[in-house]
């Protein structure tokens, strides 16, 4: 009359879960990477300078102005696209004043990726993104056109 509820085995949710293997997420195809690289003053200025310039021509999707960060974001790609320009000779100083990049994950790769260039170049990524960023400003100073980076 009475059944042996003994004999069946009782699994709790934290058995249950564990029984089955986890699986690695696929990381968002929008993650973005934070890089802070160091200002000289006058690179400083320069970059406030002509994202200010740009703030008439290009606004966002919700209309707000260009916001610097986004600047520096566009003007690194452009750098890494033409690499050719990049000046890896120039001097570095950690100034301790800093401006930011938002790379996505397949443009952060190139820089801080296992076989980016920062271990090609033996440094460090705020040393190469420094070097990219001094280097795409010479060029624009030498006659490169804002309108063909952006």
């Amino acid at each position: 009359m009475f059944q042996n509820n003994h004999s069946k085995k009782i699994i709790s949710k934290k058995d249950e879960l564990e029984s089955f293997p986890k699986k690695r997420r696929q990381p968002r195809s929008d993650k973005c990477h934070n890089i802070k690289f160091p200002v000289t003053p006058i690179m400083q200025m320069k970059l406030r300078t002509l994202c200010k310039q740009m703030e008439r021509f290009i606004q966002t999707k919700e209309g707000q102005p260009l916001s610097q960060t986004a600047f520096n974001t566009t003007l690194l790609k452009f750098g890494l696209s033409h690499i050719d320009i990049v000046d890896w000779v120039q001097d570095y100083k950690d100034t301790k004043t800093y401006m930011h990049t938002m790379l996505k994950e397949n443009s952060y790769k190139v820089i801080g990726g296992p076989y980016g260039l920062a271990i090609q170049k033996q440094s460090s990524e705020r040393k190469v993104v420094f070097l990219i960023m001094a280097s795409v400003l010479l060029w624009i100073e030498k006659g490169g056109s804002l309108e063909e980076i952006l």
